[in-house]
C-alpha cells in the first residue's frame, strides 16, 4: 500500500530530544520467545503451550442563539461516514441550533421507525441506536399510562418513555442502546449509553458546540475538528490492546460516554450521571444448585429475548462452552432452524499449527450438529487477512483492537448475505470467570501480602514453594499494590519497555503511564471488596468486556450486521455478581498445593473455570463440549508476522513517518531485527504506525 508523506500533527509541547541511553541497557527483546505472552481474551492462535434497528446516530448542538457551525452538506458527509452502520435509510432534522442525523439498519418494524424521531409537537427530537428487549412490557406500561403507539418499533417506546419519565427512563430499559434527545422545552441535550457499552457513543466539543456520534470517523468529518493523537491512550493500547482509557480515545478531543452513564448538556455545561452500578456482596448462604438454576433461568430468558427479529437470525460458533450453551438454549426455545458460523485464519496445511487451528472448527461443527444447526466456515488466508486489515484501518480510523477483529468482520460480511442478526457469546468469560489465571490471580496478590507482613497462613515449606511459584510466573515475589500486580500479569508491552520505545517528548505526553495507573487504581477502589479476586472479577468485567464489545460492534456494523450478546443482559449480570465466586472458579482436588501461584495451578489442570456454566451446559450437550477449555476464533497472526509478513512488517517498522517521529529509532530497529522474538508486541505497534501514517501524515 502507498504510504503518506511527512508533516505529522501533534500537540505543540516542548520536546526533550535527549536520546542518551545507558551502556548496559537490556535489549528490548532479550529473553523473549515467539508469542511468549498473550493477554487474556484476545482470541489469538497462540504458539505457546501455556497459554430494532441498529443505526448510526449523529448530533451537533450549539448554545441557544448560536447558528450551527456545520452546513447541511457537511452534516450529510458526517452522517454518511456511518453508512455501513445504517445502509437501509437515512434522515436529518435541523432546527435553530440543533442538527440531528441518522442512518438505519432495519431489523424490526422495517416499515416504521424512521429517524430522527419527533416527540410530540416538536417538543423534543430523538436519535437512537439499539434494541430494547423489554419492549413489550414497556409498551404495556406506557399504554396503561395513556400513551398510544403507531409503530411496532422500539424507537417509539424510547421516545414515549422519555416523555413519561424523563432521564429516569434509561433505568427501565433492558437492552443495548446509545441515544441522544434534544428537549426544546428546556433547551437541553440528553445522552445515554447502555450499562456495559454494547453500543458506542463518542463526543467532541468543537468551537463550543457538542457533537456526538456512533463512530469516530463521523466526528473526524467535522470541518473544524483538528486531529491530534492522544499518547496516553496509545500507550495504554500498546500494553492492553484497549483503544480507550476511561473516557479518552486515541484522538485528543474525542471522548466517549462511559457505559451506564447519562449526560445532560445545557448552555455549554455538561453534567454526567452514572445510572447503573455493579452490585456488591456475594450471597454466602446460596448453595451451588441454586446458583446453577438461577444462571439457567436468566440465561434462557436473555437468549429468548434476543431472538425477536423481522430478519433471519444466526450465531457465531467458536466451539467453546459459551456459544455452545447459547446454541443449545436457542434450539430449545425455537422450532425454526438456524445457522452457526465459525471463522479463523487459514494456515498452511503443512504448517506448524494446523492441528490446533482446526480443533476450533471441529468442535464448532460438532456443536452445530448436536443442536441441529446448519454450519458454515469462513477461513481467511494470510493475503486476504492482510488486505482486509489495512482496509479496516481506513474504515475504523483507529488501530484494530485485536487480530480477531478481521475474522469477526469477515464472518459478519459472509453472514450478512443471508441474515441480519447474529448472537455472540461475549461476556461469559468476564461474568463467569473464564480467564482462569487472571481471575484466580488475586489469590497470588493476597498471599504475597500476607507473606510480606509475616502473616503467612501455612507452613514454611508451603511459603517457600509459593515464592518459587511466584518467581516462575511473575519474576518476583512482591508487588507494590493491586495495580502493580495487575499489570505484572496483564501487560503486553510493559512500561519499562515503552519508556525506551517512545521519544522523550511523546513519553512525556503519555504521562509516563501515570494516567493509566491512576485510572486502574480508581477502578480497584470502585469495586467494593477486601478480596483481590473479587475486585479483579469486577475490573475484568468492567474493562475487558468494554473492549470485547467495542470490537464486536465495530466489526459487525462495518458489515451491516447486528450482533446481540445474551451474557450482557443486566438482570443476568446482577444475579451472577451475587453468586459466590467459588461457584464460578475454584481449585479442584484436595487442599494440597492450593497455595501455588495461578499459572502453576492452571498448568496442573486444577483451575476449574466457569463451573456453574459448565453445569448448565452438561445438561444439554456432550461432555466434550461442556468441559472444553476457553476457545475463540483462531488467528495465527504471530506466525504470519514472523514468516509470511516478515518483510512487510519490517518495512512498516523502519519506514513509517509516524514511527520515525514518535518512537526512538534504536528501539524500532531492534524490534525490526528481531521480529520472531518480538511476537505479539508487533500487533499493536504496527497498528499504531499504520494508523498514524494514515491520520497524521500529509498525503
Amino acid at each position: 500500500m502507498s504510504r503518506p508523506g511527512k508533516g505529522l500533527c501533534r500537540n505543540d509541547e516542548p520536546r526533550d530530544r535527549d536520546k542518551s541511553r545507558a551502556d548496559d541497557e537490556i535489549p528490548l527483546t532479550e529473553g523473549l520467545k515467539p508469542c511468549e505472552y498473550t493477554p487474556f481474551g484476545l482470541g489469538l492462535h497462540a504458539t505457546c503451550a501455556d497459554t430494532c434497528s441498529m443505526c448510526g446516530i449523529l448530533g451537533i448542538v450549539s448554545s441557544c442563539g448560536q447558528r450551527s457551525c456545520v452546513e447541511r452538506a457537511q452534516l450529510v458527509a458526517m452522517r454518511d461516514a456511518m453508512q455501513a452502520r445504517g445502509p437501509d435509510a437515512a434522515g436529518i432534522f435541523e432546527k435553530n441550533h440543533v442538527s440531528f442525523a441518522h442512518r438505519r439498519l432495519s431489523i424490526r418494524d422495517i416499515e416504521g421507525g424512521a429517524q430522527p424521531w419527533i416527540i410530540g409537537d416538536e417538543e423534543a427530537v430523538l436519535v437512537y441506536n439499539g434494541e430494547l428487549y423489554n419492549d413489550r412490557q414497556l409498551r404495556q406500561e406506557l399504554a396503561d399510562l395513556g400513551h398510544s403507539f403507531r409503530t411496532r418499533c422500539d424507537t417509539e417506546v424510547v421516545a414515549l418513555a422519555y416523555r413519561q419519565w424523563g432521564a429516569e427512563c434509561v433505568r427501565r430499559f433492558r437492552g443495548m442502546f446509545a441515544l441522544g434527545i434534544y428537549d426544546f422545552r428546556d433547551e437541553s441535550l440528553f445522552l445515554a449509553r447502555d450499562r456495559f457499552g454494547v453500543k458506542p457513543l463518542f463526543l467532541a466539543d468543537v468551537d463550543g458546540s457538542l457533537t456526538f456520534a456512533s463512530s469516530i470517523p463521523a466526528l473526524l468529518k467535522h470541518p473544524r475538528f483538528v486531529r491530534a493523537p492522544n499518547y496516553r491512550v496509545l500507550s495504554h493500547y500498546l500494553t492492553t490492546f484497549r483503544l480507550t482509557l476511561g473516557r479518552e480515545t486515541v484522538f485528543t478531543g474525542i471522548w466517549q460516554l462511559l457505559p451506564g452513564e447519562t449526560l445532560r448538556w445545557k448552555d455549554g455545561r455538561a453534567e454526567i450521571d452514572r445510572y447503573w452500578h455493579y452490585p456488591s456482596g456475594e450471597d454466602t448462604a446460596m448453595d451451588y444448585d441454586t446458583a446453577a438454576n438461577i444462571l439457567d433461568s436468566h440465561l434462557r430468558d436473555a437468549v429468548v429475548s434476543r431472538l425477536a427479529s423481522d430478519v433471519p437470525v444466526g450465531m457465531f460458533l467458536s466451539g467453546g462452552v459459551d456459544s455452545s450453551t447459547i446454541a443449545s438454549l436457542v434450539r430449545e426455545s425455537s422450532a425454526s432452524t438456524m445457522s452457526g458460523w465459525c471463522g479463523g485464519g487459514q494456515v498452511d496445511r503443512t504448517g506448524r499449527d494446523d492441528d490446533r487451528h482446526d480443533e476450533e472448527f471441529v468442535h464448532a461443527k460438532k456443536c452445530a450438529s448436536h443442536v441441529g444447526f446448519e454450519f458454515a466456515e469462513v477461513r481467511v488466508g494470510q493475503d486476504e487477512y492482510f488486505d482486509c486489515w489495512n482496509w479496516m484501518l481506513d474504515e475504523y480510523a483507529t488501530p484494530l483492537s485485536t487480530p480477531t477483529d478481521v475474522i469477526l468482520y469477515r464472518l459478519a460480511a459472509e453472514m450478512k448475505s443471508t441474515m441480519g442478526v447474529a448472537l455472540g457469546g461475549e461476556g461469559a468469560d468476564e461474568l463467569l470467570c473464564g480467564y482462569s489465571i487472571p481471575h484466580w490471580s488475586g489469590h497470588d496478590y493476597d498471599l504475597s501480602q500476607l507473606s510480606a507482613a509475616g502473616r503467612w497462613p501455612h507452613g514454611p515449606n508451603e511459603e517457600r514453594e509459593f515464592h518459587q511459584s511466584l518467581m516462575r510466573q511473575y519474576g518476583r515475589t512482591q508487588f507494590e499494590n493491586r495495580v502493580d500486580h495487575y499489570f505484572a500479569l496483564n501487560s503486553l508491552i510493559p512500561t519499562a519497555v515503552k519508556q525506551r520505545l517512545f521519544q522523550p517528548w511523546a513519553w512525556k505526553q503519555a504521562d509516563a503511564d501515570d494516567a493509566m495507573l491512576r485510572h486502574y487504581s480508581a477502578l480497584f477502589d470502585e469495586h467494593d471488596s477486601d478480596d483481590s479476586s473479587s475486585k479483579l472479577a469486577g475490573i475484568l468485567h468492567h474493562v475487558n468486556l468494554e473492549g470485547q464489545l467495542a470490537r464486536l460492534d465495530s466489526a459487525t456494523m462495518l458489515a451491516g450486521l447486528e450482533a446481540r450478546v445474551p451474557f450482557t443482559d443486566h438482570l443476568l449480570v446482577e444475579q451472577m455478581f451475587g453468586v459466590p465466586s467459588s461457584f464460578k472458579i475454584d481449585v479442584a482436588g484436595d487442599q494440597r498445593g492450593r497455595h501455588l501461584a495461578s499459572a502453576e495451578l492452571e498448568q496442573q489442570g486444577r483451575l476449574h473455570s466457569k463451573r456453574i456454566l459448565r453445569t448448565v451446559a452438561q445438561a444439554r450437550m456432550p461432555a466434550s463440549l461442556a468441559a472444553r477449555p476457553k476457545a475463540s476464533f483462531p488467528t495465527p497472526v504471530a506466525g504470519w508476522m514472523a514468516e509470511e509478513w516478515h518483510d512487510r512488517v519490517r518495512t512498516t517498522l523502519l519506514d513509517s513517518p509516524f514511527g520515525r517521529e514518535v518512537f526512538q529509532a534504536e528501539a524500532i530497529r531492534e524490534l525490526a531485527d528481531n521480529i520472531p522474538q518480538a511476537g505479539m508486541w508487533l500487533w499493536p505497534l504496527v497498528n499504531v504506525l499504520e494508523w498514524g501514517d494514515r491520520q497524521f501524515a500529509a498525503a
